[in-house]
Formats: structure tokens, sequence, C-alpha cells
């Protein structure tokens, strides 16, 4: 991974979208339609080791970095059932939607109230707009999008939108929509048990396998005690707060995150930090 002279070597890059986002959503339209109920992060994990599994990969050394929800599919990949675990060198978990059962159920109603009104919001939310245009000047108005780097909102209007056609009248519109449909992104919200089973992954993990939590600097849709739960589970490799980012540091702040993974990347970051 690194060179003699301590510059790092990284051989490839590989970004696995969940099957029912982006460009995937609509390469997979049709299989999405017959399935007839939303994908889980558990087949999302499955999608990951099915890939690893075909030795695509071999003899690479991993570093498995997740955001979000991607980190929760990460930890997955790592337990074995019909196809072996993954295993890493080093995981990276960014802003992680996880949270210890105890820390959960101390804050029962709080936790189940924000859950509730994220699906909410989700459902009653626009999805449908005449152009990309139109949909960038609403997304530049609105939470999340309005704190987004600008780049990142311009590959989001250009990847994470799709083209349909609608009927009106007796004539067929071309319109834009969410290349993820607000049924397949309420439901992530709402499945909370994965969350909870890769817990003890993180617990049991080989202490071997450096583990790295980034996490943003602003507090916005993750209150504090959440994340430290679960650092608190073991001993782990760092823990930095990413300037200029909350819970979206990933579309907040590219360059600083891209930052902070180098120095995990080279080793250069404390053993651990406080939060």
């Amino acid at each position: 991974m690194k060179n003699p002279d301590g510059t790092l070597q990284i051989h490839e890059a590989w970004s696995f979208e969940m099957q029912s986002h982006g460009e995937a959503a609509i390469l997979n339209d049709t299989a999405l339609e017959g399935i007839g109920s939303p994908l889980t992060v558990e087949e999302y994990s499955d999608g990951v080791k099915r890939f690893i599994a075909s030795g695509a990969l071999k003899g690479r050394k991993l570093i498995g970095i997740g955001h979000s929800l991607g980190g929760t599919a990460l930890l997955l990949t790592t337990m074995s059932d019909e196809l072996p675990g993954v295993k890493y060198d080093a995981i990276v978990l960014v802003e992680p939607a996880l949270i210890t059962r105890e820390a959960f159920d101390a804050n029962l109603e709080e936790r189940e109230g924000a859950l509730r009104d994220l699906a909410e919001a989700v459902s009653k939310r626009r999805d449908v707009w005449n152009t990309r245009e139109e949909a960038q000047k609403y997304f530049s108005k609105r939470f999340p999008w309005a704190v987004w780097n600008p780049r990142v909102v311009e590959l989001y209007v250009r990847y994470g939108l799709r083209e349909v056609s609608i009927p009106s009248g007796n004539e067929i519109e071309t319109k834009v929509t969410l290349c993820c449909t607000k049924v397949q992104e309420r439901a992530t919200y709402l499945h909370v048990s994965p969350h909870f089973v890769v817990l003890d992954t993180i617990r049991n993990l080989d202490d071997n396998i450096p583990l790295h939590f980034l996490l943003g600097e602003r507090v916005d849709l993750i209150p504090e005690y959440i994340h430290k739960s679960v650092i608190d589970l073991r001993q782990v490799a760092s823990v930095r707060k990413i300037p200029d980012g909350g819970h979206f540091v990933v579309q907040e702040n590219p360059e600083g995150l891209a930052n902070a993974i180098h120095e995990v990347l080279t080793g250069s970051v404390s053993r651990k930090a406080n939060l």
C-alpha cells in the first residue's frame, strides 16, 4: 500500500451502488419492479460479497470505506454465510448510521420519532421535475442539497436523476425523476435490525484490522452520543472530525474527507483522538 519513499500506492478504487440507487437503479429497473418490495441493506451487502467472491480483487489489500448505510453494508460483508466474509486490511466508517441497542432504548422516543420523521419527509418530498435545470434550482434551496459542494450537486443532477415518460392528456411528456424511488429510500430508514446486528462485528473485529471513524464536525442528523456509543465498543485506530461537514460530509466537503482518508491510509493519523 505504501511505496518505500512513503507515498501511497492505490491500484484500484471501486464504488458499489446499492442496486436500487443511481445508474444501478436504471439498469435494474425491470428486476426491481418484479421484486415488488424495497431492497434491504443485506441485499446490498450480498451484491458486494458476490463481486469480491468472483476473484476480481484476488491478491489485493482491501480497505473498506463506507458512509452512513454504506458502513452497515460494509460490516455485513465481513460476515460469512453461503459466501465467505470479506477480509479487509482496514475499515473506515464515515458518519455510520449505527447506535448500540442500549443507547437506542435509552432514547427510544427520540430515536423512533427521528426515523419516522425522516421516512415521512421522504414520502412527501417532490420527486419529478420538468428538466434537470429545474431540479437543480429546487435542490439549491433545500436541505440537504443546499449545503452540498456545488460540484457534487451537479453530479447528483447528472447521475442521480433519470428521464421518465408521463402521460399528459393525449400526449406523453418527458420529465426527470430520482433514480432511487421514494419507496426504496423510505424503506432504508425503517429497516433498523441490521444496524444492530453489525455491532457484534465491531465488538469481535480482529485487533489486527484497524477500525477508523471519520465524522462530520457539525452535528446535525446524528447526535454525538450515537457515534460515541459505537466508538466505545472497542479500541479503535482513530477518530477524526472533518470540518465544514455534518452527516453529509461526503457531499459537503469531499476534499476534506479525501484528505482524512489519505491520512488514514498512510498511517499518519494518531492512534485515537478524543470525541
